[in-house]
């Protein structure tokens, strides 16, 4: 009887044991060791005829490098990357018809490039052939989206899908030729943490990218989630690594603000600026803690994936970086980095 109850009190301890162990359902587990290889790059620091401020966006369109520095007078610099000169300077900081206030880029094709004005949930579309015969170019199109859209807005497929930052559903999607709401798509990942609503919104801050074809991610800046889907929002392949990390938050309420804190103890940096680099997605991971004296917020590590959710290579980044795009036309990677002061820097892959 004495070895019943024991064998009883053992599989009550194993039970309660194995629900605290923090998951997602549906997810495959990787780390370092599933890469094919680890590959380490070395950067060049390049320079220009004029000082790169502050910048928070780039995109490369063939020999052109456009930075957007939200701190100059002008939002949108250019730059030529062969002779190293800037080209010029180009949108106002305001709420003129032509104007933005918190201007991103978007993924764009090599003629056009967009821009998403997140204070105004306004879609630009410029030329990018005639787009500095003006320091206050004319867009081509404007597109205003019917409902506010949370940091930001991208092509996929037919359509222009916003980041929603409500509780049911991640992304709205939008009608790309009248900007109306057409529906809502992509529910939260699930797992056996306990959150509020507030704390799921600020838990699950991300970027996501499209392949312009099938397929788009959803890459997770505060834990290492990455999650493929078809166009259709029907899940691919939800894949959590490489170090298996979650976000923990806890909300508070301030009079009738209710608001979330991370946890400061647990609380890491995961996946940033997620690319389209052809037949493959690339994206930068930190890993480290906030609450680390020496963190910085720069990434070490860029990722490739197969759009089919399979690791392919990790990059070691000899001189890390803020923000990131990448040239898979002349496998180049071109990024922002601030240590020790803001420059942009060149890897070969």
């Amino acid at each position: 009887m004495k070895k019943n109850y024991i064998f009883i009190i053992c599989l009550f301890l194993l039970s309660v044991s194995c629900s605290k162990v923090e998951r997602y359902d549906d997810a495959e587990l990787f780390d370092f060791d599933t890469f094919v290889k680890i590959e380490e790059l070395k950067g060049r620091m390049l320079e220009f005829d004029s000082m790169i401020m502050r910048p928070n966006g780039i995109r490369v369109y063939d020999s052109l490098l456009v930075l957007i520095e939200p701190r100059s007078e002008k939002l949108v610099h250019v730059f030529n990357l062969n002779t190293r000169k800037k080209i010029g300077s180009a949108l106002s900081f305001g709420q003129g018809p032509d104007d933005m206030l918190q201007p991103k880029l978007m993924t764009n094709g090599s003629h056009t490039f967009q821009l998403f004005d997140r204070s105004s949930s306004r879609i630009f579309e410029y030329d990018m052939a005639t787009f500095l015969e003006s320091q206050n170019p004319k867009p081509m199109r404007r597109l205003k989206l019917s409902v506010p859209v949370f940091i930001s807005a991208e092509q996929v497929g037919d359509c222009i899908w916003g980041y929603s930052h409500q509780v049911e559903h991640q992304l709205y999607v939008f009608d790309s030729g009248d900007g109306e709401k057409t529906g809502e798509i992509i529910g939260y990942p699930n797992n056996n943490i306990s959150y509020t609503d507030t704390e799921k919104l600020d838990a699950y801050y991300m970027n996501f990218i499209s392949n312009g074809m099938n397929k788009f991610a959803i890459c997770y800046c505060m834990t290492d989630l990455i999650e493929f889907y078809d166009f259709n929002g029907n899940l691919h392949k939800r894949i959590h690594g490489p170090e298996q990390f979650f976000a923990h938050f806890k909300e508070y309420h301030d009079g009738k603000v209710i608001s979330s804190s991370p946890d400061r103890e647990t609380t890491r940096d995961a996946y940033f600026s997620p690319c389209n680099a052809g037949d493959c997605l690339m994206v930068m991971y930190d890993g480290g803690y906030v609450n680390d004296p020496d963190h910085t917020g720069l990434c070490s590590w860029i990722f490739s994936f197969s759009w089919n959710g399979v690791p392919n290579i990790a990059y070691k980044l000899d001189n890390p970086l803020l923000f990131m795009t990448v040239d898979s036309q002349h496998r180049k990677i071109y990024g922002i980095s601030n240590a020790p002061e803001y420059h942009i820097v060149e890897y070969s892959y």
